[in-house]
């Protein structure tokens, strides 16, 4: 803090000169720097309105309680952060130290807090509380661990922004945001929650996702990622009249009791929840909510026990349930009436006979409509069952991706733009982080690889991380992801191609087929030409007269006795004798002249 010291010095001298020469202006911001040894706590607890706190990494353990209530405005808002380029500071509370929330906000307006790691040193302490009606909050890019709650909401507030914040091992209550109070004795407004990544809450003796108490309104809770909680991954309840909340892009699996629940007064659209071992979405009264004007929209919900449960739903204003596609085990529903409610363009595994058949259709299977639902990728297949059956009165703007819905009426969280998901590749992390898809992979192969026309072989083939596959060359079409398939008769070599895409991109791969003729033996047998007559020989003279001509054409050899010998004649030898030839003919000349 000693340099701290020093700045203020210099702040009081020119504050002074300003009042001398009867100038009133705010007090010039400060850039603290603290390091491990130092006191977070008197630091923060120190903050005027426009000041910067720059954390340097380390652990930074206090025994005291932080409570920070600054005031800082629109003009001088004020910054607690952590280094750029350095480990995220930790913030945690020193062994030993009364049990107590690592970071209390009490009071505090215009204030951000981002890249810091927070931790208690038990299981009684929230990471963040805010109370004392604070405004314009901001809490971003934190990783939040081994605490009761979170981020703890627990007075009215309005304005609070909790972004980009990796929640996790919660204990005691254990929820991963706690927003409000029960029956509507305090309310949080206009806030956002978006982008966080909340999970692994089941030590709790409750352990909801995120929790939008009775009474809180006009808040947006989106693209967050929640899975592997004890209870709800996010439960809403009334706003007592007042404006709706947003529910919207979330994707949610594993979790206890219900993926989503809402009691009343909420528009929950374009989310994914898959597999919780309790309701997929459920809706029912719930602390004083009835439920009214809830409006489920565009979502895609595969499994549950039930798949969707809807109580008292019977003649209630306000309630629309469209264009969702929900892909349930057996007829896993719970529903106890439906009269007056808005039901249209939604899909339907298996059918449920719980609703008017005008208000949906049958799929095929979660298997068949999505490109790999075993691994939570519910993008649609392109000859998907949600494609082209929403009810366009009742269509959102833009999808789970944030892509425009333009032109396609698809049911579910998606509008299929695309073979392969475009967008981001569902993972326990940050939504649209930059996960890269796993790459495909393309094997086949022909067995036997070599055949006797007319015969045939089999072709077998297998990929990963694809969703189509097509062939070409000495076959084509499309084809499934991995088969078996036995080609025609062949009659000549034959090539096979497939191409297989998947998010990650394109493989491909190819098989020869060697066809060899069949063997002669069916032939009729060809008779061998006859060997030719040979010609007739003069007799030989009994006196031959040697003439020197002669004698010497008779030393080599001639062309004609050279031709009539070839047959007879290793065809390399008769091939060196005649070029030998004249060169022998002329040696024989040479040796007679002498």
């Amino acid at each position: 803090m000693k340099a701290r010291q020093a700045v203020t010095r210099i702040w009081i001298k020119v504050t002074v000169s300003f009042i001398v020469a009867g100038i009133s202006a705010p007090l010039p911001a400060a850039d603290v720097h603290i390091f491990p040894g130092d006191s977070f706590e008197n630091a923060v607890e120190n903050l005027s309105p426009g000041d910067t706190l720059t954390v340097h990494e380390g652990t930074y353990t206090d025994t005291g309680r932080i409570a920070i209530s600054v005031v800082g405005t629109a003009q001088q808002p004020v910054m607690i952060q952590g280094a750029d380029g350095e480990q995220r500071p930790h913030i945690t509370r020193a062994n030993g130290s009364p049990l107590q929330n690592t970071i209390n906000i009490e009071g505090a307006h215009y204030l951000t807090i981002k890249g810091l790691e927070i931790s208690s040193n038990g299981v009684a302490g929230d990471g963040f509380n805010l109370n004392g009606n604070p405004s314009f909050i901001t809490l971003e890019d934190l990783v939040i661990h081994d605490i009761t709650v979170g981020v703890n909401f627990r007075s009215s507030m309005h304005h609070i922004t909790v972004r980009k914040n990796h929640i996790y091992r919660t204990y005691d209550t254990g929820e991963g945001m706690y927003v409000g109070c029960n029956n509507a004795t305090c309310a949080v407004t206009e806030s956002l929650i978006e982008d966080n990544w909340i999970h692994d809450t089941t030590a709790a003796s409750q352990g909801d996702g995120i929790e939008i108490k009775h009474g809180s309104h006009s808040n947006i809770i989106r693209n967050n990622v929640i899975h592997d909680t004890g209870w709800p991954c996010i439960i809403v309840y009334g706003t007592v009249g007042n404006p709706q909340n947003i529910i919207e892009g979330n994707v949610l699996w594993n979790c206890g009791a219900s993926g989503i629940q809402a009691a009343s007064d909420a528009v929950i659209r374009n989310n994914i929840i898959l597999n919780s071992p309790g309701d997929g979405f459920n809706s029912q009264p719930h602390q004083g909510a009835t439920p009214q004007n809830i409006e489920f929209v565009h979502n895609t919900v595969i499994g549950g026990n039930p798949c969707v449960r809807l109580h008292d739903w019977n003649n209630k204003t306000g309630l629309v349930f469209a264009n969702n596609a929900m892909y349930c085990d057996a007829e896993s529903f719970n529903v106890s009436g439906l009269s007056g409610v808005t039901i249209s363009g939604n899909v339907f595994v298996p059918s449920m006979s719980a609703f008017p058949s005008s208000g949906y259709v049958v799929g095929r299977s979660s298997e068949l409509d999505f490109i790999d639902v075993v691994n939570r990728q519910v993008y649609p297949t392109a000859d998907s069952a949600v494609r082209g059956v929403a009810d366009p009165a009742h269509t959102t703007a833009m999808d789970f991706n944030n892509t425009a819905r333009v032109g396609n009426n698809d049911a579910g969280a998606y509008t299929w733009t695309m073979a392969g998901n475009p967008g981001w590749y569902v993972a326990p992390g940050f939504k649209n982080a930059a996960v890269a898809p796993a790459l495909p992979t393309v094997m086949i192969n022909a067995d036997p690889g070599t055949v006797t026309a007319p015969n045939t072989t089999t072709l077998t083939w297998s990929s990963t991380n694809t969703d189509n596959c097509i062939a070409s060359g000495d076959w084509s079409g499309t084809r499934e992801t991995s088969g078996t398939e036995m080609t025609g008769s062949l009659t000549q070599d034959s090539t096979y191609n497939l191409s297989c895409t998947g998010p990650g991109g394109l493989a491909a791969s190819s098989v020869s087929v060697i066809v060899q003729p069949q063997s002669g033996n069916d032939d009729p047998p060809v008779d061998p030409e006859p060997d030719p007559e040979p010609d007739p020989q003069p007799d030989p003279d009994p006196n031959p007269q040697p003439d020197s001509d002669d004698t010497t054409e008779n030393a080599g050899l001639s062309a004609d006795s050279t031709e009539s010998s070839s047959s007879a004649l290793d065809p390399l030898v008769l091939s060196l004798l005649l070029l030998a030839g004249p060169a022998l003919r002329q040696n024989t000349r040479s040796r007679s002249s002498h």
